[in-house]
């Protein structure tokens, strides 16, 4: 009798444990994910850290975290971490009470864009696995890669000409009237150009800050386009094409900054959390300018929202003058050209730089 009477007991604690994590498991279990970085360029890696908690008296057997990480983000492999297609990640744990876990990933970022890694699904069981309790949650796990910086001896000649060119209708002197603001001090600067009264004022040695006699401003524009005559959607191949653009834009962005360059930015392509409207920046020069620059070719979908003939036949009606333009893109024709000329007669200078395969390093 005493057999049976265990039995009994014996399916009613599993009846109940069942129960209770079915209905209850995962009460008072917490669940958070956080990149170590919010940005980086394409080729590094970033940290992946994943804490789980269970603030309750009773242990939970097993918990499995699942989500959805695009496989241009490669984790690296380790125990208790499941990856099936390259795209879905399943990690187990099992908590004791009042028990917190954290766990960290090391992830190599292979191509640039915005990753949202957010959205999770946690399952949480009994210890038979007869029953399990679920629910979603959202973090903070979003990512924005920038694409690579190449060095120069990595940028085709065509680019490299335009720097060139650029370079060149800069003035070396500065301007002695055209006082455009106040700066700290820099080892070098002539005495002349100290402002007392903001030295005065502030307790550091300050300067005058002047303008050039001619100021050069870049626009990139960068061809979302394989073709003049793209129907529907491109081929991978053909979009992987017009990636080497995205990198030489981010590449000649960083340049012009670094040479103290005001530069611009659009593209007929669109901004992939703002659908349907192509990328306009107007030219600065800041590292904070940059990474606007660098943010938004971050986000860029590489899609035609906006013929690239129309794009520039707007900046044509709007009078664009005094601006040194590079048209990055796959091909050059009648229609392109024309509306080269039509810019040059507004005082601009206009250089194609064709995309070509073997650029992008990654």
């Amino acid at each position: 009798m005493s057999t049976v009477w265990i039995a009994v007991v014996v399916v009613l604690l599993a009846f109940g444990q069942t129960l209770y994590y079915h209905r209850r498991g995962l009460r008072r279990v917490q669940y958070s994910r956080q990149f170590s970085r919010d940005r980086v360029f394409a080729g590094e890696e970033v940290e992946l850290a994943e804490v789980l908690s269970n603030d309750k008296l009773l242990p939970v057997p097993w918990v499995r975290v699942e989500s959805r990480i695009s496989s241009r983000l490669q984790f690296q492999r380790q125990e208790n971490l499941n990856i099936a297609m390259d795209l879905f990640h399943k990690s187990m744990f099992f908590l004791g009470s009042y028990s917190k876990i954290t766990r960290r990933h090391h992830v190599l970022c292979t191509r640039r864009g915005y990753y949202d890694c957010s959205l999770v699904s946690i399952v949480a069981g009994d210890l038979f696995g007869l029953a399990h309790d679920r629910m979603d949650c959202a973090t903070e796990a979003r990512l924005l890669v920038y694409p690579p910086i190449l060095e120069q001896k990595d940028l085709p000649d065509a680019a490299l000409k335009w720097q060139g060119d650029v370079t060149a209708r800069r003035w070396i002197l500065p301007d002695p009237i055209l006082v455009t603001g106040i700066r700290d001090y820099r080892s070098g600067d002539p005495q002349r150009d100290v402002h007392w009264g903001a030295t005065a004022r502030t307790g550091k040695l300050q300067v005058k800050q002047r303008d050039y006699t001619v100021s050069p401003r870049a626009m990139l524009v960068l061809n979302c386009q394989i073709s003049a005559y793209l129907m529907g959607g491109m081929e991978p191949d053909q979009l992987e094409l017009l990636e080497n653009g995205v990198t030489m834009a981010a590449s000649l962005a960083s340049w012009c900054v670094r040479s103290g360059v005001d530069v611009g930015f659009m593209a007929n392509g669109e901004n992939q959390l703002n659908e349907g409207v192509t990328v306009y920046v107007e030219p600065r020069c800041s590292e904070a300018h940059l990474d606007r620059i660098l943010r938004e070719l971050s986000l860029l979908r590489i899609k035609m929202v906006l013929g690239v003939e129309t794009m520039l036949d707007k900046q044509i009606k709007a009078g664009l003058t005094d601006m040194d333009l590079l048209i990055i893109s796959a091909y050059w024709d009648q229609g392109l050209e024309l509306r080269a000329n039509q810019l040059r007669r507004q005082n601009n200078s206009v250089t194609w730089l064709p995309i070509r395969e073997g650029v992008n390093p990654s």
